[in-house]
C-alpha cells in the first residue's frame, strides 16, 4: 500500500509539473509608418502562459492564462472592460515549436465619443496606436515586414511547477530511503 501511495503522489506531482508553462518571445524590426522607415532595432517583447489542455499540440486562446505584450497583460485586463473601455486578447494560437498568432489590444472613449484612443497588436501584421479628440487625430503603426524576426524561448516553469516537482522528488527520495532501510 505505501508503494501505491508513493507512486500516486509521484505521478500527481509530475502531472502537475507539466500543467502550465511560460514562453517568452521577441519580434525585432518593424516598418514605422509615421516616418516611413524600417527600424531594425524596434522590438515587441512578450510572453504567454498556458497549457495544451486538449493535447492537440496547439495552445489556443482558452488555454492561456496570460498574454503580455510590451508589459501589458491582455488576458488579465479583460475583466476591466466596460461600456467605455475594452481590453483583451481576441485571438491566440501557438503551434508548439512553431507558429505564433495573436490579436490583442485595448481601446476606449468617453461616453459622448469625443475623446478616445486605442493600442492593439496583430501578429504578422502590425502594432497600431491611435487617439482622437476634437480637432486632433493621431495614428501610428509599426508593421511587420519580411525583415521582422521572431525568437521564442523555451517554456519556463511557473514557481508552483517547481514546488510540485520538488514535492515529487521528496516523495521519491523518501521511498528510496525507506526501501534501502528495509533492505530492498
Amino acid at each position: 500500500m505505501p508503494r501505491l501511495l508513493c507512486a500516486t503522489l509521484l505521478a500527481a506531482s509530475c502531472a502537475a509539473a507539466q500543467a502550465n508553462a511560460t514562453w517568452t518571445f521577441t519580434y525585432t524590426g518593424f516598418h514605422d509608418t509615421g516616418d516611413d522607415v524600417f527600424l531594425p532595432d524596434r522590438q515587441l517583447h512578450g510572453s504567454f502562459t498556458g497549457a495544451d489542455g486538449n493535447g492537440n499540440g496547439i495552445l489556443e486562446r482558452l488555454e492561456i492564462t496570460s498574454l503580455i505584450l510590451n508589459g501589458k497583460d491582455f488576458v488579465a485586463c479583460e475583466p476591466d472592460s466596460n461600456d467605455y473601455y475594452i481590453c483583451g486578447a481576441q485571438a491566440f494560437s501557438y503551434t508548439l515549436g512553431g507558429a505564433l498568432s495573436f490579436k490583442a489590444g485595448e481601446y476606449g472613449s468617453d461616453p459622448e465619443g469625443w475623446v478616445g484612443g486605442g493600442h492593439y497588436f496583430i501578429a504578422g501584421d502590425g502594432e497600431y496606436m491611435y487617439s482622437y479628440r476634437p480637432s486632433h487625430d493621431e495614428r501610428r503603426a509599426w508593421l511587420w515586414t519580411d525583415k521582422t524576426g521572431l525568437v521564442i524561448a523555451s517554456p519556463n516553469p511557473e514557481p508552483s511547477t517547481w514546488a510540485m516537482l520538488g514535492g515529487g522528488l521528496l516523495v521519491t527520495a523518501w521511498a528510496a530511503r525507506r526501501r534501502g532501510a528495509r533492505g530492498g
